[in-house]
Parts: structure tokens; sequence; C-alpha cells
């Protein structure tokens, strides 16, 4: 059953860096506009940990 889902994960990882290079490939605003695009579509999965870097470090260690 562990083969199945280490099976299934690297599909997708591959199926996601295919879907990743066709995007770059088809957008016309070049490797800015892909950033941009995908930094949005992805702020919910790193914001917060970028959030409690800059809580620990400028309140609770008194740094700017």
């Amino acid at each position: 059953m562990a083969g199945y889902i280490i099976l299934g994960v690297i599909v997708f990882i591959f199926c996601f860096i295919i879907f990743l290079m066709l995007d770059f490939l088809m957008i016309k605003g070049g490797a800015n506009a892909f950033w941009d695009k995908w930094v949005r579509k992805t702020l919910w999965i790193w914001l917060p940990f970028y959030a409690l870097q800059r809580l620990i470090k400028e309140v609770i260690l008194n740094k700017k």
C-alpha cells in the first residue's frame, strides 16, 4: 500500500513540474509575470511562516 502512495506522489510531482513548465512557456509577461502569478496563488502557504518569523524577531527578541 505504501508503494502506491509513493508512486502517486512521484507522479503528482512530475505532472506538477510539467504543468509549471507549460505555464511558464504560455505566459506573456515573461519570468516576472510568472513569478507574480505563482506568488499570489501560493501566498496562503508561505505568508503565515514569514509572519511568524517576523513576529518572533521583532516582538519577542526586540530586534528591528
